[in-house]
C-alpha cells in the first residue's frame, strides 16, 4: 500500500509539473468587418460591464447573426462568435452559437472554419473537465484539418488528445497519439511543436515507468526547445520533469541537482511563480527521501506561501501533503495529521481525486482509529476512478479506431487517386512514346529517302560531267583532225596544183609569142581558163587556210547548243569575244561553268517566267567573268532558305576558288555574276576581224 501511495505521489507531481507550459489555442483571427457583431463582442469583453450587460449584448450579437440572410456572412458571424465566446460563463448560448457555426460551415463545405468550430467546442468541454467530450471534439477537428492537408493543426489536435489520455492514465494511448503528432510536425520542421510532442512522450513514458526512455524524450524536447529559441522558463520546466524522473528512480542526488538548476533560472519566481513553487516542493521532497532534512522545512513553507498567493489549489494540496510527510518523518504525528487533512480539504475543493488517493492511505497510517474509514473511502474512490478510466479509455479507443478508419479511408482514397494518376501518366507516356517513335521512323525514312536522292543526283551529276568531258575531248580530237586535214589540203593545193598550174600558164605564155592569129586565139582561151582555175584554187586555198588557223570554239559552241535547246518562247543572248581563247580554259572551269549556266537557265525557264535570258563572257586580268541575267519576276534574296540552285552554285564556285554575287529585285529580274581566277597562259589572240559576237 505504501509503495502504491509513493507511486501515485510521483505521478501526480509529474503531471502537475508540466501543465504550465502546454500550448494554448492560437489561431489566425477570422477576418470580419467592424460591424455590429464585432462591436458587441468587444463590449462583452469590457471589464466594467456587468454580467447582465454582457449577456444582453451577446444575445444581440447572436440574434443579429441568426437573422443574416447570406450563408457566407452567417458562417463568418457564427465562427467569430464561437471563437470568442467559448470561455464565457453562458454555456447555453455558446452551445447554440457553436452548433450553428458547425452546421453552416459543414453546409458550405468550408473546412478550416469547421475545424476551428470543433476546436472551440473541445476547449469548452476541456474548461468544464468533460474529458470524453473534449477528446471527441478534438478528434473531429483533427479529421477536418487532416482532410484539409493542414498538417500542423492536425498535429496540435493529436497533442491535445494525448494530453487528455495522459490525464486518465491511458499512457500507452497517449504515447501512440504523441508519436502521430510528431509525425505531422517533422516534415514541417516545426521546432516549437516538436518540443511539445517530445515533452508529451516523456510524460507518457514516465507514467509507464520507462524512466530511461522518458529521459531520452525529455532531452529530445530540450534539443527542439533550443532550435525554437524559447526562453529559459520552458527549459526549466523540462529540467523539473527530468528531476522528477530521477527522484522516481531513487537517484535523489541527481534529482536534487536538477531542481536546484530550475531554481537558479533567471527571474523564474517572477516569470513563472507556479513552476518555481513546484521546484521548491520537489527539491524539499527529494531531500526528504534522501534523508537530508536540512532546510527542508523552509523550502516547504516557501512553496506553500507562493502557491497560496497564486491561488494554486490543486498544487497547494500536493505541497501540504508533502509537508505532512516531512512532519511524519520528524515524528510530529499531530502536525502531520493536521497538514494531511488540509491537503484532503484542498483536494476535495479542487476535485483532485489523485491527491485524495494519496492522502487517505497516509492518514490511515497515522490515525489508527479512523483507518477503516480512510481505507474504505480510498477503495471506493479508487474503484470508481478505475471504472471511469476504463470507460474513458474504451471510449477513446473507439474514437481512435474511428479516426484510424477515417485516416485509412483517406489514405486509400489518396492511394487510389495516385494510382489513377500514375496510370494516366503511364498511358500518356505510352502514347507520347508511340508518337515520338512514329515521328522518329518517319524522319529516318524521309531522311534516308532524301539522302538516297541526293546521292543519286550527285552520281548523276558526276556521270554527266564525265560524259561532258568525253564529248569535249572527242570533239576536240575530231576538230584537230579536221584542222590538220584542212591544212594538208591547203598546202597541197598551194604547193602542188597551184604550182603546176602556174608552170602551165608560163608555158602557154611563151607559146603565145607565136605570131599566128589562130595560135594566138587558142592560147588566149587556154590562158583564160588557167587563170580562172588559178583564181578558184587560190580562193579555196585561202579559205581552207583561214579555217585551219581560225580557233575552233568548242566551249562556246556547247553554250550555244545549250541555249538553243531551251524554251523557244525565251530569247537567248550569248555575248563573248571571239578572239579570246576560251577553249584554253582548264577543263574543270569549263565543266563547272557549263553546269552553273545549265542550272541557272533551267531555273529561269521553270521559275522566273522570263522572256529574255542573257549570258556574257569577258576577261579582266586573270579573272574569267560570267554574267547571267533574266527579265523575270525576281525574288527576295534576304527571305527564306537558300534553294538547291544557289547551293550548287556555291559548291561549284568554291571548287574553283572563285566568288559569285546574286542581285534580284522582285518584278525586275535576276542577275548572277561569277568571278573565277584563271591561269595566265590564257592567250588573247586577235586579228583584223576582232569583234563581239552576238548569238541569237
Amino acid at each position: 500500500m505504501i509503495k502504491r501511495y509513493f507511486t501515485l505521489l510521483i505521478l501526480v507531481q509529474l503531471l502537475g509539473s508540466c501543465s504550465e507550459s502546454e500550448p494554448t489555442k492560437v489561431v489566425t483571427p477570422i477576418a470580419i468587418e467592424k460591424d455590429s457583431v464585432s462591436l458587441w463582442i468587444e463590449e462583452s469583453k469590457n471589464p466594467k460591464s456587468t454580467e447582465l450587460q454582457k449577456a444582453a449584448v451577446l444575445k444581440n450579437a447572436y440574434q443579429y447573426a441568426l437573422s443574416t440572410t447570406s450563408d457566407a456572412l452567417k458562417a463568418k458571424y457564427f465562427s467569430f462568435l464561437s471563437e470568442n465566446l467559448y470561455l464565457t460563463g453562458d454555456s447555453t448560448l455558446f452551445r447554440k452559437i457553436n452548433k450553428q457555426a458547425i452546421s453552416i460551415n459543414r453546409k458550405l463545405n468550408d473546412s478550416l472554419p469547421l475545424g476551428y468550430a470543433y476546436w472551440d467546442l473541445a476547449e469548452f468541454f476541456k474548461t468544464y473537465s468533460v474529458k470524453d467530450s473534449a477528446y471527441n471534439s478534438y478528434s473531429e477537428a483533427q479529421k477536418v484539418f487532416e482532410n484539409s492537408k493542414e498538417q500542423q493543426l492536425s498535429g496540435r489536435m493529436y497533442l491535445e488528445m494525448a494530453k487528455i489520455q495522459s490525464e486518465i492514465k491511458d499512457y500507452v494511448g497517449s504515447e501512440t497519439t504523441s508519436t502521430i503528432a510528431i509525425e505531422r510536425f517533422k516534415p514541417l520542421a516545426d521546432n516549437l511543436f516538436l518540443y511539445y510532442g517530445y515533452k508529451s512522450l516523456g510524460i507518457s513514458l514516465g507514467g509507464l515507468g520507462e524512466v530511461e526512455k522518458s529521459q531520452t524524450y525529455y532531452h529530445e524536447a530540450l534539443y527542439y526547445l533550443k532550435l525554437a529559441d524559447l526562453d529559459k522558463v520552458q527549459e526549466a520546466s523540462i529540467i523539473n520533469n527530468i528531476g522528477v524522473l530521477y527522484r522516481d528512480n531513487k537517484q535523489y542526488k541527481i534529482a536534487i541537482d536538477n531542481f536546484k538548476t530550475v531554481l537558479k533560472t533567471d527571474s523564474l519566481i517572477i516569470k513563472n511563480p507556479s513552476l518555481y513553487a513546484k521546484a521548491l516542493s520537489n527539491l524539499a521532497s527529494s531531500k526528504l527521501y534522501d534523508n537530508d532534512t536540512l532546510g527542508v522545512n523552509k523550502l516547504f513553507l516557501e512553496a506553500i506561501e507562493i502557491k497560496k498567493k497564486e491561488n494554486l489549489t490543486a498544487s497547494l494540496a500536493s505541497s501540504f501533503f508533502n509537508y505532512a510527510e516531512y512532519k511524519a518523518f520528524a515524528n510530529d504525528t499531530l502536525s502531520a495529521i493536521t497538514n494531511a487533512k488540509i491537503a484532503e480539504e484542498l483536494s476535495l475543493k479542487s476535485e483532485g481525486n489523485e491527491s485524495l488517493l494519496e492522502v487517505w492511505p497516509f492518514l490511515a497510517t497515522l490515525d489508527n482509529k479512523k483507518a477503516p474509514d480512510y481505507f474504505k473511502k480510498y477503495i471506493q474512490l479508487d474503484d470508481s476512478l478505475q471504472k471511469e478510466e476504463r470507460k474513458l479509455q474504451n471510449k477513446f479507443a473507439r474514437i481512435r479506431f474511428e479516426t484510424d478508419e477515417f485516416i485509412a479511408e483517406n489514405v486509400e482514397l489518396e492511394t487510389e487517386k495516385e494510382v489513377l494518376s500514375k496510370q494516366k501518366q503511364i498511358w500518356i507516356g505510352i502514347a507520347a512514346g508511340f508518337f515520338l517513335l512514329g515521328l522518329s521512323v518517319y524522319i529516318i525514312i524521309n531522311q534516308r529517302a532524301k539522302n538516297q536522292k541526293l546521292r543519286f543526283d550527285q552520281q548523276q551529276q558526276a556521270n554527266n560531267q564525265e560524259i561532258f568531258n568525253l564529248m569535249l575531248m572527242q570533239k576536240q580530237k575530231v576538230d584537230e583532225v579536221k584542222r590538220l586535214e584542212q591544212k594538208r589540203i591547203s598546202e597541197e593545193l598551194h604547193d602542188g596544183v597551184l604550182g603546176k598550174m602556174l608552170g602551165a600558164r608560163m608555158v602557154l605564155t611563151g607559146l603565145n609569142k607565136r605570131a599566128t592569129e589562130e595560135a594566138i586565139q587558142e592560147k588566149s582561151k587556154a590562158l583564160g581558163s588557167l587563170q580562172e582555175i588559178e583564181h578558184e584554187i587560190r580562193s579555196i586555198s585561202h579559205e581552207l587556210s583561214h579555217s585551219a588557223y581560225q580557233k575552233i570554239n568548242n566551249f562556246t559552241d556547247s553554250i550555244e547548243s545549250l541555249l538553243s535547246g531551251g524554251n523557244k518562247n525565251i530569247k537567248t543572248i550569248f555575248n563573248y569575244n571571239e578572239d579570246e581563247s576560251w577553249d584554253s580554259l582548264e577543263g574543270t572551269i569549263k565543266i563547272n561553268v557549263y553546269r552553273i549556266i545549265q542550272e541557272t537557265f533551267q531555273n529561269a525557264i521553270k521559275h522566273a517566267n522570263c522572256t529574255i535570258f542573257e549570258i556574257t563572257f569577258y576577261r579582266t586580268d586573270d579573272v574569267f567573268n560570267v554574267i547571267m541575267n533574266d527579265n523575270g519576276r525576281g525574288f527576295n534574296i534576304n527571305k527564306g532558305k537558300k534553294g538547291i540552285g544557289i547551293r550548287n552554285i556555291t559548291s561549284r564556285i568554291d571548287k574553283l576558288n572563285g566568288t559569285y554575287h546574286v542581285d534580284s529585285v522582285q518584278g525586275k529580274g535576276t542577275t548572277i555574276s561569277l568571278q573565277i581566277p584563271v591561269n595566265k597562259n590564257l592567250e588573247n589572240t586577235t586579228d583584223n576581224n576582232t569583234q563581239l559576237k552576238n548569238v541569237y
